[in-house]
């Protein structure tokens, strides 16, 4: 008698982690078959980047022999005023 309910207990927890290793596996190939999926956009957004990066060198390059685009880069953050105020110096005391 006690045999058998050894037997059913460890049959029930066989089915329980058979169970749950059948959903993990299930997790683990939806969440790969999303990051394929999402693999090329995310090619695609690190382009982009690297573009404006790129196009954002070549401005500042730029501004460097034409410091009249300078008040442009200065409006959109892109470049600090490098005519900023000169501190004065504290006293020595």
């Amino acid at each position: 008698m006690k045999n058998n309910a050894f037997t059913a207990v460890l049959a029930g927890v066989l089915v329980v982690a058979a169970f749950a290793a059948a959903l993990l596996v299930a997790r683990v190939f939806f969440g790969t078959r999303q990051l394929r999926d999402l693999q090329p956009t995310l090619m695609e957004v690190n382009n982009r980047l690297n573009f404006a990066q790129a196009l954002l060198n070549d401005t500042l390059e730029y501004s460097r022999r034409n410091p009249a685009i300078d008040s442009l880069l200065v409006s959109l953050n892109f470049k600090t005023n490098s005519a900023a105020p000169a501190r004065p110096k504290p006293d020595g005391r």
